[in-house]
Parts: C-alpha cells; sequence; structure tokens
C-alpha cells in the first residue's frame, strides 16, 4: 500500500465524490434548478433523503465495494450483496434494476441471463444509467489493468443491465477513473474508446463529442444511460477549473450537474466518482463529508476504509490500517509519543493534542489529522477524520485542507461542541490546524496564531509548507 498522500486522496476521493454527488442531488431529483439556484445538501426530495444521505446510486456502489474491499472482484458475490441489499426494503430502486432482481427469486446465479432476457424482451428499455451510477469500485480493484477495468466492468454491469450499450458507458468510465486516479487527467474516457468493439467507437465517439458542444442542461432527461454519461461530461469539462484554487473544481461541476435536472443524483453521482478521482477526496468540503451517511449505517470515514482496501487488493498498512480497532498503541510503540492534551489560548472549548493524548471526558467531537482506527473515538462521539502527511509536498490541496478543517472546527464550536484536535505527535500538523482555526475565530494573523498556539505546546518547523501557509494568513477587521 503507497504512502502518497495524494495517490491516497484520489483513491478515496472516487468514492467519496461519487457519495457526495448522489447526496447532494437527492433533494433535486426529477426537478429542473433554475440555472442561477443555489444548491446545497439539503436532504428532502421525493423519498424524503435526510441532509447528506446517500441514496441508491452509493448504496450499490458499496455492495460491490464490500467484496472487492476482500481482494477479488467476485462477480457472483457481488451479485449476492445486490440481492441482500434489495431484501432490505430500499426506499429508491431503479425499475429496472428491480425488475431483474426480483426475477432472481434469490438466486445470484441467475442475474445476467435474467437481466440478459429482460433485455430481449425490452430492447428500447433497458439501457438504463444505474449499472454507471455504482460502478466506481469496479476501477478502484483493477487500477493500471485496463483489461481486467474492462472485463470487470462489463460483468459486473450485466448483473442488472443485459443492454450492451450500459456495459459499454461503464468501461468507459471506468477507464476514465483509471487515469484520473493514476495520471491526475479528466480526459481519459476518450482512451476508454480503444476497449469498446472497433463497430461501436464512432457511436460513442460522437455522443462524447456533443457532450462536449451542448450545453449541460441540454442532456435530459438523463435515465438513458448514454444520456447520463453526457450529461456528467458537459458538467466536468464545461465547469472551468478555478485557477488559483482548482480543487473547487469538484464542488462546481457537481453543483452544474445537479442544475441539470432531472436525475440529478445519479447524474451527479457518475460526475463525482470522477471529480473525486481527480481532485481526491480532500475536496470535498469538510461541511458535506461532516453530514455524508446512508446504507448500511456508514459515513464518509466507512467510504475511504472500503476504497482503500479495494485499491490494496484487501490489504492493509504495516499498522493495521483502516481496519485496526485502534492505533494508539502502534503510535506509541514507534515514535515514543506522550501524551498531550491542552485547552487552545483564547477557546479552551478545543483541546489540542496528539494520538496518545485521547479525547478526554466532555468531548463532543474529534478531528483526526492522522490515520486512526475505528474504534478510536467513543460511541457517540462524532469524528472526522482528515488525512494528510507531514511531509512537505506530499499533499493536494494543502492550503483548502488546513483552511476548510479550520472552518470546520469553528462550525462545530459555534453550535456548542467541545472540540479534541489532534494529529499523531501533536507538534506540526495539530498547532497548524489550530493557528488557522484561530485566524477565522478571531481575525488574527497567522503569525500571531502560531504564536498563541505556540505557548501550549511546542511544534516542530520541519514542515516548512505548514508554517509558510498559516503565516501568510493576514489579520481581518
Amino acid at each position: 500500500m503507497t504512502t502518497d498522500s495524494s495517490w491516497s486522496d484520489r483513491i478515496a476521493g472516487a468514492l467519496l465524490g461519487l457519495a457526495a454527488g448522489d447526496a447532494l442531488g437527492a433533494g433535486y431529483e426529477f426537478t429542473n434548478p433554475r440555472a442561477d439556484a443555489e444548491i446545497g445538501m439539503v436532504g428532502g426530495g421525493g423519498f424524503g433523503w435526510q441532509p447528506g444521505e446517500w441514496t441508491d446510486d452509493t448504496q450499490m456502489a458499496i455492495c460491490i465495494a464490500e467484496v472487492t474491499a476482500t481482494g477479488a472482484v467476485d462477480v457472483e458475490a457481488i451479485g449476492a450483496r445486490f440481492l441482500d441489499w434489495y431484501a432490505t426494503g430500499p426506499k429508491d430502486v431503479g425499475v429496472q434494476t428491480s425488475r431483474v432482481l426480483a426475477a432472481a427469486n434469490g438466486d445470484p446465479g441467475r442475474l445476467t441471463d435474467v437481466a440478459a432476457r429482460h433485455f430481449a424482451a425490452n430492447p428500447q428499455g433497458a439501457a438504463g444509467n444505474g449499472s454507471l451510477m455504482r460502478t466506481a469500485p469496479i476501477t478502484l480493484a483493477n487500477l493500471g489493468d485496463d483489461v481486467a477495468i474492462v472485463e470487470s466492468a462489463l460483468s459486473v454491469s450485466a448483473l442488472t443491465h443485459g443492454d450492451p450499450l450500459a456495459g459499454e458507458a461503464c468501461v468507459l468510465w471506468c477507464i476514465a477513473i483509471d487515469r484520473a486516479v493514476r495520471e491526475q487527467r479528466l480526459d481519459g474516457v476518450d482512451e476508454g474508446l480503444a476497449h469498446l468493439p472497433s463497430t461501436r467507437r464512432l457511436f460513442w465517439s460522437d455522443r462524447l463529442r456533443e457532450a462536449r458542444k451542448h450545453a449541460p442542461g441540454s442532456f435530459t432527461p438523463n435515465g438513458f444511460v448514454v444520456t447520463a454519461l453526457q450529461a456528467a461530461v458537459a458538467a466536468i469539462e464545461q465547469t472551468p477549473v478555478p485557477h488559483d484554487e482548482p480543487w473547487r473544481h469538484l464542488p462546481l461541476a457537481l453543483e452544474s450537474a445537479v442544475r441539470i435536472g432531472h436525475d440529478t443524483d445519479t447524474v451527479a453521482a457518475i460526475a463525482g466518482s470522477l471529480l473525486g478521482a481527480r481532485w481526491g477526496g480532500s475536496a470535498v468540503p469538510f461541511a458535506w463529508r461532516r453530514v455524508l451517511h446512508g446504507w448500511p449505517g456508514y459515513r464518509a470515514g466507512d467510504l475511504v476504509r472500503l476504497a482503500v482496501l479495494t485499491a490494496a487488493k484487501g490489504r492493509t498498512d504495516s499498522s493495521g490500517w483502516p481496519t485496526a480497532g485502534d492505533l494508539t498503541e502502534h503510535y506509541g510503540r514507534t515514535a515514543g509519543h506522550r501524551p498531550l492534551a491542552v485547552p487552545l489560548p483564547d477557546d479552551p472549548g478545543v483541546v489540542i493534542g496528539n494520538v496518545v493524548g485521547r479525547p478526554e471526558d466532555g468531548i463532543d467531537a474529534v478531528v483526526s489529522l492522522c490515520r486512526v482506527g475505528r474504534q478510536y473515538v467513543p460511541s457517540g462521539v462524532e469524528h472526522h477524520e482528515v488525512h494528510f502527511i507531514d511531509t512537505p509536498g506530499a499533499n493536494a490541496n494543502l492550503r483548502h485542507v488546513v483552511l476548510d478543517t479550520a472552518a470546520g472546527i469553528l462550525s462545530l464550536r459555534e453550535e456548542g461542541k467541545r472540540v479534541y484536535l489532534h494529529c499523531a505527535a501533536g507538534q506540526s500538523r495539530t498547532p497548524a490546524v489550530a493557528a488557522a482555526y484561530l485566524h477565522l475565530r478571531f481575525g488574527i494573523s497567522g503569525d500571531e496564531a502560531l504564536r498563541r498556539v505556540g505557548t501550549v505546546v511546542q511544534h516542530s518547523q520541519h514542515n516548512h509548507e505548514l508554517v509558510t501557509l498559516v503565516r501568510t494568513l493576514p489579520a481581518t477587521p
């Protein structure tokens, strides 16, 4: 498993971006938001979703990822997980998917044949977007292996969608996600054309050309897999990448995808899987990650776990992350950290420390700036993991991560929550984010904020990126 934070961030981003787009679009499904409408993760919609709750798009992607996280793309096991999910009575299931899963009578071995028969009987109505919306985990399971990506994408799509159009769309999108993760590009969908039958390449190249030529709002209704893919491409490629803050392309393009209207959650989920694979999970705003949740009782951290394990073929790192229950002993043993937990100057409602300091009684939320075990935080305490490593040049979107996390802490404090902020040693990342928080809350300069934090915790300045970043923050009126 790689220790490159930006690489891991993009792997996690494929699922986080999918879920974020899904939850963002859920409240607008089958509507047509105005071009200037403010888009928010508000929930609601025809199925009464909670704010931040993902729909069947992410639920089915989780079914795939729970299998691929074990180290293999077992198509029959994925089909069995689909059937298990369907048996729970989800409040939203695509019409085509529902018919195929119901007709299989609980036998995953029958799904592909049932889907093929459904297509034969309904050749004009079997190319829905339901397999494209969930396909991202297939890429993560086969990064760098185009042949395996294509084979797996077609096989998993065929479990519920017998029309070759659906499988072809999955191939194109999975190749695009691979290029986004490995090469940090958003145009990999074109390279997917070479993996389609030669007789199908002109059709799809024409459809991609249309997506780049016409306004995103042209691609509605978009329950059809071709139109859904075109809508996602149009939203992504026609949303400008901000020169100074490129990470903002992710939320901006997702908002554009939702504004297209109709099947808003699915179009945004499709777009989100590629955007997250390019810009990383760190580009998903803290405020969105904080509320993301859904079946089967998962939150954002669980999506990270599934994505990382899938890409690592089911293997953990040397510490046991991301499946270990508690890494406190690992940190204490390998780094010799002594417990640290001290109130922040000017705001004792924020306690800063290290991973072995542990949350004290009365803490309502924990913000972890390093990898921790799944049981590190006591039950009932809100937990947010922000993974960036203490190495200059190794992190994606670093300025955004520091300021966005600081803004998230500010929101928690405005709700009256007591917050424990920590990293591994509490000497570099923690002081930097704590200083950024003081800057946002009190308007003081980054230099002054670092000085105040330094009165209670000795911080290392070996990460010149963090120190320089915080020191550039000016005082505000």
